[in-house]
């Protein structure tokens, strides 16, 4: 078993604009992949073959809320609307924030969101094989940005800086994170409202899937304890083909 402690090192990678549409099937296999077991800040997913340590102290929803789905993964961003039926392509796995559901923050309230992803669906993201296949690397975060939902794409408008991207070897498995600070201004009758946030994507391969973690936090602080948690790896999770 192998025990994985992210720390986000970066390296700058250029991005380019290309992004091909995802090829979604009539029945999609990810509907039926379990969604693993919480107990206490311990996560685990056998079928999928790994354990992930949650921050201590931090809530488990069983439902996500508006906040989740405004940072979530799209399968067809092209859609105009996005519909509550189940995806096809992939499921979301682990809803967790830093305060327990309806509480009131005065800031943004920290999240993450642990998602499958169907390979099938998405061809053209070809997943690097090491950390300096740096053409697949490439791709692969091109495709991965395309699919992230953003708030304010809608009723307003998204700056930030540069993405910034890392490819790591961690038990003969390659991971990426691209981590990037947005500024998120959003427009509703005569409000005009400013958010910003720091969000960082980690992704591996396992069990025939594709598994991504999206960080949001306004704090410093709060993303160090994000990416300072612990994914323990079996030996059965595979790079899907």
């Amino acid at each position: 078993m192998v025990r994985v402690k992210f720390r986000y090192g970066v390296v700058a990678l250029l991005l380019s604009s290309s992004f091909a549409a995802p090829q979604l099937p009539a029945a999609g296999r990810v509907t039926q992949l379990s969604k693993g077991t919480t107990s206490g800040n311990l996560y685990v997913n056998s079928e999928l073959g790994f354990r992930y340590q949650l921050p201590d102290g931090w809530t488990v929803n069983d439902k996500e809320t508006l906040v989740a789905h405004q940072f979530a993964w799209v399968d067809d961003p092209s859609a105009k609307t996005q519909t509550s039926a189940p995806s096809r392509c992939s499921k979301n796995l682990l809803f967790v924030t830093k305060h327990p559901g309806g509480m009131r923050s005065n800031s943004f309230d920290p999240m993450e969101l642990m998602i499958a992803v169907d390979p099938n669906c998405f061809p053209a993201i070809t997943y690097p094989k090491s950390p300096k296949d740096h053409e697949a690397i490439q791709r692969s975060v091109n495709q991965v940005q395309s699919h992230l939902q953003t708030p304010g794409t809608a009723s307003g408008t998204v700056s930030g800086t540069p993405a910034r991207v890392r490819a790591f070897d961690n038990g003969g498995r390659v991971m990426l994170e691209i981590s990037r600070a947005l500024s998120i201004s959003t427009h509703e009758a005569t409000l005009t409202t400013l958010l910003n946030v720091n969000r960082s994507v980690l992704m591996m391969p396992a069990g025939g899937y594709y598994v991504i973690w999206i960080f949001v936090s306004g704090d410093d602080v709060d993303m160090d304890r994000l990416k300072a948690t612990k994914i323990f790896l079996d030996d059965r999770a595979s790079t899907p083909q």
